[in-house]
């Protein structure tokens, strides 16, 4: 029994890792009295099945006090309006890692996406259900920890629904509207 639990303890070495993204933004347009403000934060799992694979869930959290429904429905602006809006995010997802030189690493994330949005003056809630290809990088500081960016939306497709009566279906290839930058401990 010893050996086996030390054969175990051995395997996981730097097979298991946590960590995530955060971030914040704030944007003033002139001539206007709104400041645009959101808060995201996205702690991860993943296990790494081999040199090449792994397999992660992450969770997310977003805060933003002008959400633009009308954008994210598709409808004219506004039809739905805009409002403070909190969501929730599960995103499983298996990585394959592709390119390693030295401590940097090229990889591919292939995932779905479920996220809910609660609006603070909406009468209804917003659900999503999507999947999405999307390449990063990272770089091992040390064994412990790497630090990773992932490169926009990738590709990728949403439907977007508000119970019985607005839907939306959304597809693209996005590498250069957004970079996030994360960090994961491997244990």
């Amino acid at each position: 029994m010893t050996l086996a639990a030390v054969a175990v303890a051995a395997t996981m070495n730097a097979q298991v890792w946590v960590g995530g993204e955060l971030g914040f933004s704030s944007s003033h347009t002139n001539g206007s009295d709104e400041t645009n403000k959101t808060f995201e934060i996205a702690p991860e799992i993943g296990y790494n099945l081999d040199d090449n694979f792994a397999v992660a869930i992450k969770l997310g959290y977003c805060y933003t006090n002008n959400f633009d429904l009308d954008e994210l429905m598709g409808t004219m602006p506004g039809v739905l309006g805009t409002f403070s809006a909190n969501a929730y995010t599960i995103n499983p997802y298996l990585r394959y890692t592709f390119v390693k030189a030295g401590n940097f690493s090229a990889f591919i994330d292939g995932g779905i996406n479920y996220t809910t949005n609660h609006f603070r003056g909406g009468e209804n809630n917003v659900n999503q259900f999507g999947a999405a290809v999307v390449p990063g990088i990272a770089y091992a500081v040390s064994d412990k920890v790497t630090l990773v960016s992932h490169l926009g939306k990738g590709l990728y497709w949403n439907h977007s629904w508000i119970k019985d009566t607005y839907r939306n279906n959304s597809y693209g290839l996005n590498l250069l509207n957004s970079i996030s930058f994360g960090a994961y401990y491997n244990f």
